[in-house]
């Protein structure tokens, strides 16, 4: 054993540490030791991926480098077949990826598939459990890859016909277009007529009417309605923009107000009740010094000034005519910032208002009630009404003043309830006559112009918000300025502001209204989510042919004649979508996915149906039904606001032979000419939801 030290006050811990070299690394002259900074540790979603890429790293993949820039996760996974995909490692700035697949199968038939349709994406590099699988045999080390040219978005080659499975329409006819009628014109306001009097500023001259598929049955218009404090069963009735319950008592249905009640009734036991001083409604409210009578603080506003000089001196009031001028809330639009309700929509931004201070609320009610009672003792009308004309409409249980618009068609006439602004078309039978002092009562309604909203055909979503914004105590403040006043059309421009969200009713339609561009790698919609109607099966049925191309085969697509103006209001927001919206530069549609496309200059929407790496996919319009090539850069995305049904329906003829001739396709093309209004015999429909036409004289036509 070493002899141990004695002395130990020169004995220095460190010296050693110090004159290790290994210890004692320099990067500068200065002395400053080099110090190895730590690891920052990973991320939860690097941690995931880290974990994910160990777990793909038995299975094959391939690595591919994109031709072109548009190709995303989802356009791979539709290229390769989801059924063979585990998964896609794509960075967001890189041109190279891998793509997992299942099993060698799988790698195989993807690699297949890179060689039929080389124009996407090119074969980097495939590989085997994370090791380059070795080459195969028959490819020679010095043999240089073939280089195909890139896909060029903007560039348009031949369109492969031959490699398509699915049909294709060759007759390159324009889409029809079904021009929407007015419903009043110039002529109507010439003269003294009956409209130019009651419609001095022209206002009907631009009235439009939205609710078709209403009228042609395609959405439910009655529902349950749950009022805990109604006994009686309520149902709540959606009627061309206005909402409206029945069977309710205490909802505002005039025709249950507690003060219309005959004078001569025997039923009612109304003891405890007297009649009010101003409108001999039976109350139960009375002054507790002379026991006057009177309902509400409208009745009492009329009589309050003479009942305090005669309150308990015996003398009655006096209440005459200029007693109610006074105090009648005067027509028109509302004063700014204050509180309304919404009474009917007539366009997506066209909507009617009233005043709801409790004053206006009590006056409009009255004028109701007074319609009501007159239309109780009225008769139909012995001739056809004119325009302008105010009639009593009836309609269920229901009496309404209305103005007739239209009478083009003496069956079906358009009248508009000035009480409330929805716009309606009816059998003349409902129509009564109105006496002048009817018609003559305040008019509380009022349109006004939303401001920022665009005008568009009624989507089942917006018709879900438009008819819920019109709940019996829902108060919106009206907000406008006067120089936004629309000359054109005779309506202020303004915004409505509910104040229990604190929310503008002009932006929740319009982010209804406006179509947002999906993501590229988004999943595409399918047509299953959009509503069908069709023409209902019978006999002696007004359709309006869609698109004739495929009559070689016996098929041809068909809309009812009343909704054809629908598919022409449709196609003002896929137009403006593709114009204005929609930044895209190209899209390739999957197989059964819809999108918009762009034929003959106009936007229309459609269904991919066939994609055979040409760059034009086979796209069926669902409007019209033809069958066209359309090349990527005029196809964009499908917004999911854009859920307008479809209206053409796909029929196949009856009674024809299995194969025509090109001279019996041109006679059946005469006969059944491209948005021509025909009479088919039958509609029919098989089990299989799918429709046949008969034309009892399309056989003779053929076969001659």
């Amino acid at each position: 054993m070493d002899k141990l030290l004695e002395d130990w006050s020169q004995w220095n811990p460190m010296v050693l540490d110090f004159n290790n070299e290994h210890l004692n690394n320099y990067a500068e002259e200065c002395g400053h030791n080099v110090v190895e900074k730590a690891r920052v540790p990973l991320k939860p979603s690097d941690m995931l991926k880290k974990e994910a890429d160990k777990a793909d790293a038995k299975y094959p993949f391939l690595v591919l480098k994109k031709k072109v820039s548009f190709v995303t996760k989802c356009a791979v996974l539709n290229f390769f077949d989801q059924s063979h995909v585990r998964s896609i490692d794509m960075q967001a700035k890189s041109d190279i990826f891998k793509v997992f697949f299942n099993d060698l199968g799988s790698l195989e038939a993807a690699h297949c598939q890179l060689e039929a349709f080389p124009q996407l994406m090119q074969l980097h590099r495939r590989q085997f459990g994370g090791e380059e699988k070795p080459k195969p045999k028959w490819v020679s080390d010095s043999a240089d890859p073939v280089k195909l040219p890139a896909l060029v978005p903007t560039a348009r080659g031949n369109i492969d016909l031959s490699s398509r499975t699915i049909h294709v329409s060759t007759s390159g006819n324009r889409h029809p277009e079904f021009l929407v009628v007015p419903i009043v014109d110039a002529t109507s306001y010439k003269g003294s007529s009956h409209l130019a009097i009651r419609d001095a500023e022209k206002r009907f001259l631009t009235v439009k009417f939205e609710y078709n598929l209403e009228r042609y049955g395609a959405y439910v218009l009655e529902r349950e309605y749950e009022d805990e404090s109604s006994r009686e069963p309520v149902t709540m009735q959606l009627r061309c923009g206005r909402k409206l319950y029945i069977g309710s008592s205490d909802l505002d249905d005039v025709q249950r107000d507690v003060n219309v009640v005959d004078d001569d009734s025997e039923e009612l036991d109304m003891s405890g009740y007297k009649k009010c001083a101003v409108c001999n409604g039976y109350t139960s409210t009375v002054c507790k010094i002379c026991d006057m009578p009177f309902c509400d603080a409208f009745c009492w506003s009329i009589v309050s000034m003479q009942h305090d000089k005669k309150c308990g001196t015996g003398q009655k009031v006096d209440i005459n005519d200029a007693s109610f001028e006074k105090l009648v809330p005067k027509c028109g639009l509302p004063p700014k910032r204050t509180l309304v309700k919404i009474t009917a929509f007539e366009q997506s931004n066209v909507v009617y208002v009233r005043p709801a201070d409790t004053l206006s609320d009590v006056a409009y009610n009255r004028v109701l009630v007074e319609v009501w009672k007159h239309g109780q003792t009225v008769s139909k009308l012995d001739q056809l009404p004119v325009c302008g004309q105010i009639v009593i409409y009836k309609f269920g249980e229901n009496v309404v003043r209305a103005m007739v618009l239209n009478v083009d068609n003496p069956r079906d006439i358009c009248v508009v309830s000035i009480d409330y602004g929805s716009v309606e078309y009816t059998d003349p039978g409902n129509l009564y006559q109105c006496s002048s002092y009817v018609s003559d009562l305040p008019r509380y309604a009022t349109p006004v112009k939303l401001r920022g909203v665009p005008r568009r055909a009624v989507t089942p979503n917006l018709r879900e918000v438009m008819y819920g914004m019109q709940g019996c105590s829902m108060t919106f403040e009206l907000r406008y300025h006067t120089r936004e006043y629309d000359n054109d059309n005779h309506m202020q421009r303004a915004v409505l502001i509910f104040l229990e969200y604190n929310r503008s009713i002009n932006s929740l339609l319009k982010q209804v209204i406006t179509p947002i561009e999906p993501d590229l790698s988004d999943p595409g919609l399918t047509e299953g989510i959009l509503p069908h109607v069709a023409a209902p099966t019978g006999k002696n049925t007004d359709l309006i042919i869609t698109d004739n191309s495929f009559l070689k085969y016996g098929i041809i697509y068909c809309t009812p004649a009343m909704l054809a103006v629908e598919i022409t209001k449709m196609q003002r927001a896929f137009q403006d979508y593709g114009e204005n919206i929609a930044k895209a530069d190209a899209y390739a549609a999957p197989k059964g996915q819809l999108c918009i496309a762009k034929y003959k200059g106009k936007w229309s929407r459609g269904v991919s149906m066939e994609l055979v790496g040409d760059g034009y996919p086979s796209i069926l319009f669902l409007d019209y039904g033809n069958i066209v090539p359309i090349h990527v850069t005029d196809i964009r995305a499908y917004p999911p606001q854009f859920t307008y049904p479809v209206l053409t329906t796909e029929y196949v003829l009856m009674d024809l032979p299995e194969k025509l001739s090109d001279v019996q396709v041109q006679r059946l093309e005469r006969r059944l000419a491209l948005g021509a209004i025909v009479t088919c015999d039958e509609i029919v429909k098989d089990e299989n939801n799918n429709y046949s036409l008969l034309f009892k004289d399309i056989q003779q036509l053929v076969l001659r």
